[in-house]
């Protein structure tokens, strides 16, 4: 194993949002992060500890992964950002579809106790973040864990992981911020509470008024794609404004301004697959002049967006239309 580069970083496309036109997100463009660095494992000599509060601890390689039921899921996929600026927004987004073994399955092989509440996942990552040195551990509650959709990813987009994207295996859990798909994952502890390391504790926990909230569930968010800041829109032509919404719930009502915030009008929602993101559009033909174009969104359950300080604030495009 080998680790390249320390601290948090983080590569995507130079265009950001604006550059994702397609429905499935190609693996080249989608957004790299790491905490510490990315690591790099022989497939071959990579193994799985499943331990803690289960009747039959394993150890599995690949090749038993392999060889289990896999399922394909469909899913954005989301960074936090930056967990010592939890109210940027940081829009690093795309949708793709994983391919593995239900976390489950494997849970089931292991005969968890009934005692158990959370299972903790590690990743091999290990190293200094913001002045703490700590192996990469996330947490899952039980019911989390055990929902379907939770794979031990070996594929994206129809081709095995690289080590870039924590391959040769890494967690994926679908809905929720990508803090919480551990990659390069080592090892699954069943327990009866959460995890203590610093990435369950210190970082990634929101205030609220009633005490800290873990940064779980994707918050509903939503991205103008078209038109962008340098394309030259004509006063008077059709243009219309489309882009994609998400969150862990189903997203139900997009709404779109041209003047700022000043008035907003509903867009057309379009469907989700698993957890993908929705495509919505509106139609506008601008008049000439500058404007600001902004999207909010709301899911099934009436949450929706901020217009500021929060990493799923409203997002604004500055576009001008000329005569």
């Amino acid at each position: 194993m080998h680790m390249a580069g320390n601290g948090f970083s983080f590569q995507g496309p130079a265009e950001g949002v604006h550059a994702l036109g397609s429905w499935i997100t190609p693996a080249d463009d989608l957004f790299l992060v790491t905490h510490m660095g990315f690591l790099q494992i022989d497939p071959e000599q990579w193994y799985l500890n499943i331990n803690g509060l289960v009747e039959n601890p394993m150890t599995l390689r690949l090749a038993d992964l392999q060889a289990m039921p896999q399922r394909e899921y469909m899913s954005f996929h989301e960074c936090a950002g930056s967990p010592l600026a939890p109210t940027v927004a940081k829009r690093r987004i795309g949708n793709v579809v994983w391919k593995g073994v239900p976390l489950s399955l494997v849970l089931e092989q292991a005969r968890l106790s009934d005692k158990a509440s959370f299972i903790w996942t590690a990743g091999l990552e290990w190293g200094e973040y913001s002045g703490i040195e700590d192996a990469y551990q996330k947490d899952l509650p039980i019911d989390k864990a055990l929902a379907d959709e939770v794979l031990l990813a070996l594929e994206i987009n129809g081709q095995p992981l690289t080590c870039e994207r924590g391959g040769p295996v890494r967690l994926v859990v679908p809905g929720w911020y990508g803090t919480n798909s551990v990659k390069w994952i080592g090892s699954i502890t069943a327990a009866e509470r959460r995890a203590s390391g610093a990435y369950t504790t210190r970082f990634y926990n929101d205030p609220t008024p009633s005490g800290t909230k873990p940064v779980w569930s994707v918050a509903p968010e939503s991205v103008i794609v078209s038109p962008s800041p340098v394309d030259q829109l004509q006063a008077g032509i059709p243009t219309g404004i489309w882009g994609w919404a998400w969150g862990d719930h189903r997203i139900t009502r997009v709404e779109v301004s041209v003047d700022g915030g000043g008035t907003w009008q509903t867009a057309k929602v379009g469907p989700r697959e698993g957890r993908s993101w929705q495509r919505f559009e509106f139609p506008w033909t601008p008049i000439s002049g500058k404007h600001i174009l902004m999207c909010r969104c709301a899911n099934e359950l009436g949450e929706g967006q901020p217009l500021s300080d929060a990493r799923n604030a409203v997002h604004s495009v500055e576009v001008v239309a000329s005569k």
